[in-house]
């Protein structure tokens, strides 16, 4: 019997690793992108290099995962259209307002992915709702509300709300991929699905090179290189497969919860290494969101896994 313990053990204390590094560097990415955007690199740029940077890895998995067996052309279609979600519309919308606001208020703006999905399921009459589930969204709704009105302690404007607004389409990109690729979920392996989306997003970007692309990668200093490496490396690639591993070593309600430490290390990193700003508000806000998903999901989430990569940046994905 002690061999097996032993084993399991091992096991899991590998994947509560591999789930504690993965938190640590996507709540870190929403500084490191707004420290790229603040250095003059373009929001698409940002997403572009990221994932060019990471695509030779995702075929390389999906390479040795043999593609995906008995994909159908209607199945096919969910891949891109999931793809060109969480890749395109996740990342374009999150880089573009993190311009505008800071890391920390965009990451709280973020982690309202997971009930804009349950919200999103219920309308589509894909998932029931219930009472707690109502009650957990509403408060995770007045808390981003918060986050969005009184976050950056500033007075309320256009130019103070443009950035969290904006943001607000990366949670809404991420809920409707994951209802798009959920009836795949249970066919194909996890991490051949991720990458499989990754590499059509990839291509989905290419519209957006442009002559800034070039520069950014001519000129880009050392410290901008190491940024986009991070994203590219540590953040995209080796976080999916860290927290695909985590997943498989403890299932997803287990998993999930290290997801809920993602916002407020955001916020401290946005605090420590960019100098924002941590109100009162915005810390009332963000426990309102993370409390209020964590209600909503309760002891529901053993029963479904609603997604490929968990709500960050993160990232999706997301994950930022």
């Amino acid at each position: 019997m002690g061999a097996p313990r032993a084993l399991t053990g091992g096991v899991n204390a590998r994947a509560h690793l591999s789930l504690l590094v993965v938190v640590v560097v996507w709540a870190g990415s929403f500084a490191v992108i707004k420290q790229l955007l603040d250095d003059g690199v373009a929001a698409g740029d940002i997403a572009i290099l990221r994932y060019a940077i990471a695509a030779p890895g995702f075929a390389y998995i999906l390479w040795r995962a043999r593609g995906l067996p008995g994909l159908s052309r209607a199945d096919a279609v969910r891949v891109a259209a999931a793809g060109l979600l969480v890749v395109v519309g996740y990342h374009m919308f999150l880089n573009v307002g993190e311009r505008y606001t800071t890391s920390g208020i965009a990451a709280l703006v973020v982690a309202l992915a997971p009930g804009m999905t349950m919200l999103l399921a219920f309308v589509l009459g894909l998932d029931s709702i219930s009472t707690r589930r109502v009650v957990g969204l509403a408060v995770a709704f007045t808390g981003v509300a918060i986050v969005v009105v009184l976050g950056s302690g500033s007075d309320l404007s256009f130019d103070s709300a443009k950035g969290p607004l904006i943001v607000l389409g990366a949670p809404l990109a991420f809920a409707l991929y994951n209802v798009v690729l959920k009836p795949l979920l249970g066919r194909h392996d996890l991490l051949a699905l991720t990458a499989a989306t990754s590499l059509v997003g990839t291509v989905g970007l290419t519209p957006f090179v442009r002559g800034s692309t070039v520069d950014t990668v001519a000129d880009a200093t050392t410290g901008e290189a190491a940024l986009l490496l991070y994203l590219g490396v540590l953040a995209t690639l080796l976080g999916y497969i860290f927290w695909n591993a985590g997943l498989k070593g403890l299932g997803p309600t287990r998993a999930v919860t290290y997801a809920y430490a993602i916002p407020a290390l955001a916020v401290t990193f946005g605090a420590v290494f960019l100098d924002e700003p941590v109100t009162i508000w915005l810390a009332v806000g963000g426990a309102l969101v993370v409390g209020g998903i964590a209600a909503a999901q309760g002891v529901q989430l053993s029963s479904r896994l609603t997604s490929v990569r968990p709500w960050r940046s993160a990232r999706s994905h997301g994950a930022s």
